[in-house]
């Protein structure tokens, strides 16, 4: 291994898929000595001059944002103490951001979908944009059951079989691959 891991890199927003998706990339670093980081990217400060402040202190989206890196940071810490866990609030789009993260990644993970169908529908998903972009393995995990036993779906893109390094976490690339995770 080389002497600086990558991390596996998750994209969080508070919903329950993206816990899922915290829970499964911790179990994964856990298993794979692998740094965790987690991501919270939103557009929030292109909304805030919108209304009036009135307060002196940071923006709600803001502070909700840093309660939810935090809140993930937290359930990591309790559920795999030995993974070293780090977070990043970022004003900025979420697939750009964890694109830009890709190159220094081991993977990205993703929740199937963010805060609601409807709004997913909307405004698009994070997770099919960073799936089909991404220049490192992405995993998007679904289910319900919060273990690393949920369902997931991993894309490698063809260049991962080039790379003189070995794939992360011992997996062999493939273009799709769908399953029960062991």
């Amino acid at each position: 291994m080389a002497t600086m891991e990558l991390p596996l890199v998750v994209g969080v927003d508070g919903s329950d898929p993206s816990l899922l998706a915290v829970d499964w990339a911790a179990a994964e670093a856990a298993r794979h000595g692998l740094p965790l980081r987690l991501v919270h990217a939103s557009l929030w400060e292109r909304y805030e001059g919108a209304r009036p402040s009135f307060g002196t202190g940071r923006p709600a989206e803001e502070v909700m944002a840093q309660h939810i890196v935090a809140s993930g940071a937290e359930r990591v810490r309790a559920r795999e103490p030995e993974v070293k866990v780090s977070g990043d609030v970022l004003p900025a789009d979420p697939v750009a951001v964890l694109l830009a993260a890709a190159p220094t990644a081991s993977a990205l993970v993703t929740g199937v979908r963010g805060r609601g169908e409807i709004a997913g529908l909307l405004l698009g998903s994070v997770s099919l944009a960073v799936a089909a972009r991404a220049e490192c393995p992405v995993v998007v995990v679904r289910g319900r059951n919060g273990t690393s036993r949920g369902r997931w779906a991993a894309s490698w893109p063809e260049w991962a079989s080039r790379r003189a390094a070995p794939t992360p976490c011992g997996s062999p690339p493939v273009r799709r691959r769908r399953g029960a995770v062991p």
